[in-house]
C-alpha cells in the first residue's frame, strides 16, 4: 500500500470514529421521533380542528378546542383531581418511601424477606390490584365495612368509592380513597431509589455526627438529605410526571366516578376520544396536560441548570 492510501484509511478511520457516536446515536433518535415526537405534533395540530368521529368533515376552528375546555367547570374539576392527585400521592409516598428505606437500610436477620415484601405493591397488576381494591372499599361487600362495623366505629357502611359529598367544594372521599390507592402502589419505586442512595452515604459522617452530639432526626436532615438529594429530585420529578398522567388506578377503580370526582386527566383524554369520538377535543385536553406536566420538567432543568454553572 502506497503512503497515500495510508493516509487516506487513517483519515477515513478517523472520521468514522469521529461521527461513530452519532450513528450509535441514530436508532435511539428515530425512535423517539417516531414514538414520540411526531404523536406530540400530531396532537398539537389536531388540536386545532374539530375532529368527530361522526363528522365526515374536518374543519380548522383554531384555538376554540382550548376555549370550550378551558370555559367547563368539568375541565377544572379534573384538573383539581389531577394536581391533588398527584401531589398527594407523592408527598404521601416519597414520606413513607423514605421511612420505610431508613428503617431498610439497617442490618438485621430477615431483611431480605422485607425488602421483596414492600415490593409486592409494585409488581402487582394494576387490574388485579384495582380489583382488590374495590373489593376492600365496596359498600356492600367490603371487609373493611365490617371491621368498622363490628368495632362501633360506624353505624352504616361507609361508601368510600361512592360517595358523592364534596368538601370545600372540590374534595372527595373517592378521590382522597384513590390517592391512597396510588401511594400504596407507588411507594415501593421511590423506597428502592431511596435504598440505592442511602448506600452510598458514608458511616463517617453519621459517626462524626454522633461524636458532635447530633441525633438521629439532625443527622437525617444534615447527613442524609444533602447526600442523596440528587437520587431524590430525580426520583420525585419522574414521579410526579408519571402521576399526572396516571391512568390505571382512577379509570379501573371507579372510571372516574361518581359524577366525575375522581376523574384525571389522562381518563378525559381517553373517554373524549374513545368513548365521544371528539378527537379534536381530546387532543386540546391532552396539550393542556402536557403544557400543564412540563412545568415541573422544566423548574427542575433550571435548577440543574444553575448548579452546573
Amino acid at each position: 500500500m502506497t503512503e497515500k492510501g495510508r493516509k487516506d484509511k487513517k483519515n477515513g478511520v478517523e472520521k468514522l470514529d469521529k461521527h461513530t457516536p452519532l450513528l450509535m446515536l441514530l436508532p435511539a433518535a428515530a425512535a423517539v421521533l417516531l414514538v414520540s415526537v411526531y404523536p406530540t405534533l400530531k396532537t398539537m395540530w389536531m388540536s386545532f380542528f374539530d375532529k368527530q368521529l361522526l363528522k365526515k368533515t374536518v374543519s380548522f376552528i383554531g384555538l376554540s378546542n382550548y376555549g370550550t375546555a378551558l370555559k367547563n367547570p368539568d375541565t377544572w374539576q379534573v384538573i383539581f383531581n389531577t394536581l391533588f392527585f398527584a401531589a398527594v400521592s407523592l408527598i404521601l409516598g416519597v414520606a413513607l418511601a423514605m421511612f420505610i428505606a431508613v428503617k431498610l437500610i439497617k442490618p438485621y436477620p430477615g431483611r431480605g424477606f422485607f425488602r421483596a415484601m414492600f415490593l409486592i405493591p409494585w409488581v402487582t397488576l394494576p387490574l388485579v390490584a384495582s380489583f382488590v381494591w374495590r373489593t376492600i372499599l365496596s359498600a356492600n361487600f367490603s371487609p373493611l365495612n365490617s371491621i368498622l362495623l363490628k368495632l362501633g366505629i360506624v353505624k352504616v357502611p361507609v361508601s368510600f368509592l361512592e360517595s358523592t359529598q364534596t368538601y370545600f367544594g372540590f374534595l372527595s372521599v373517592p378521590l382522597i380513597m384513590i390517592t391512597l390507592i396510588n401511594v400504596w402502589s407507588i411507594f415501593p419505586f421511590l423506597m428502592v431509589m431511596f435504598i440505592a442512595g442511602l448506600q452510598t452515604v458514608p458511616k463517617e459522617l453519621y459517626e462524626a455526627a454522633t461524636m458532635d452530639g447530633a441525633g438521629k432526626i439532625k443527622s437525617f436532615w444534615k447527613i442524609t438529605v444533602p447526600c442523596i438529594r440528587p437520587v431524590i429530585s430525580v426520583s420525585v420529578l419522574l414521579e410526579l410526571i408519571w402521576q399526572f398522567n396516571n391512568f390505571n388506578i382512577s379509570y379501573m377503580v371507579t372510571q372516574g366516578g361518581p359524577l366525575g370526582l375522581t376523574k384525571l386527566l389522562a381518563v378525559e383524554v381517553y373517554q373524549q376520544a374513545f368513548t365521544n369520538f371528539r378527537y379534536g377535543y381530546a387532543s386540546a385536553v391532552s396539550v393542556i396536560m402536557m403544557c400543564i406536566a412540563l412545568v415541573p420538567a422544566v423548574v427542575y432543568i433550571r435548577s440543574s441548570l444553575k448548579e452546573i454553572s
